[in-house]
């Protein structure tokens, strides 16, 4: 078998094919040609090998199947015979007897039973997130970082007369002068939420929601302002930057007017009714 590619280039001379026709007939080169009567399978890959050694074959008349499977054996690149059917152990592997069958449907059955619990909890985390979201940040209350982290402070209404009259009362009431001259300037610094209604001069009346940590600068005023805050609870109130102590620090809705006329103020103190 060793000697196949010599009985090809006997085969030739027997049929007194000559290199150069051989060359012309299957378009190869005729120095291919002579590297496979000599066994120089070296000179190429293996695919153009086998397919000049199969065109050579058949122009002389070989067999060249045959041809191909000796280079094959010579080469020790021979194929095993492929089967479509997989080993008779994996057959068996992969088939499924009832119980087995059972067994899986039922484990399938409980992770999704798991998955569908699992899915459900966290769809409850989320819904309640959202809920304690929008309660952090709706209207009734505001988040603000305190010395210990986040802090959830609810939002203090602005009180309104109809309210002061039905659900509070007055303790008591100051009149008194005060050492600053028009044009009055109002500043408020806010260490815990209030709210303060404003009137000044033929200003509209509008309300402040003071945050924890803001500090509010009213328009100047010459004639005269009222104020009327939800509280005063660590609040700072300076006119011109005169403090006004008898106004910080209580629990309770006051009342606060300046007049230019003299300059003076008035404070009133309310606590609830009951």
């Amino acid at each position: 078998m060793a000697q196949f590619y010599k009985e090809l280039k006997d085969l030739r001379l027997t049929k007194g094919i000559e290199l150069e026709e051989l060359e012309s007939r299957t378009k190869i080169n005729k120095k291919y040609l002579r590297a496979i009567e000599v066994g120089d399978f070296e000179i190429l890959p293996v695919p153009y090998l086998r397919l000049f050694l199969r065109a050579y074959a058949e122009e002389i008349g070989g067999d060249s199947q045959r041809a191909l499977e000796q280079l094959d054996s010579f080469l020790g690149t021979a194929k095993p015979i492929l089967t479509s059917q997989p080993p008779a152990g994996e057959i068996k592997d992969q088939t499924l007897d009832p119980s087995n069958e059972n067994e899986l449907l039922t484990k399938s059955n409980q992770k999704l039973r798991d998955d569908l619990i699992k899915g459900g909890i966290l769809l409850v985390i989320f819904i309640f997130s959202i809920f304690i979201i929008k309660k952090i940040f709706s209207e009734e209350s505001s988040a603000v970082m305190g010395g210990s982290g986040l802090v959830i402070q609810h939002q203090v209404n602005v009180i309104s007369d109809e309210k002061l009259i039905t659900q509070f009362t007055e303790d008591k009431f100051v009149e008194e002068l005060i050492s600053v001259k028009p044009p009055f300037f109002i500043t408020l610094t806010a260490r815990e939420q209030t709210a303060v209604k404003i009137k000044q001069d033929t200003l509209p009346v509008h309300s402040k929601i003071l945050r924890s940590g803001m500090e509010l600068d009213l328009e100047g005023f010459i004639s005269q302002a009222e104020l009327l805050f939800s509280h005063t609870k660590r609040l700072r109130v300076r006119i011109n930057g005169l403090d006004l102590d008898q106004v910080s620090n209580y629990n309770y809705p006051i009342r606060l007017k300046v007049r230019s006329d003299p300059p003076s103020m008035t404070v009133r103190w309310y606590r609830p009714i009951g």
